[in-house]
């Protein structure tokens, strides 16, 4: 069995209440299923959990992006 893995959701596009790299969201996922975030959002992996939600999470200038 495969163990998940952790992962940080975060902002790519303002909103109203919260800036570019707001932490909206932690994920834990296996890679067996298809998965991508959601529109206006990305991923980093954070298995140490750096990003807790309501953190800031600045991309480097490339990233995987729903």
């Amino acid at each position: 069995m495969t163990q998940p893995d952790a992962y940080s959701v975060y902002l790519t596009a303002a909103t109203v209440e919260h800036p570019i790299g707001y932490v909206i969201d932690r994920v834990l996922w296996d890679g067996t299923a298809d998965w991508l975030p959601p529109t206006g959002t990305a991923i980093v992996a954070d298995p140490n959990g750096a990003y807790p939600i309501g953190s800031s999470y600045t991309a480097p200038s490339s990233s995987t992006a729903g």
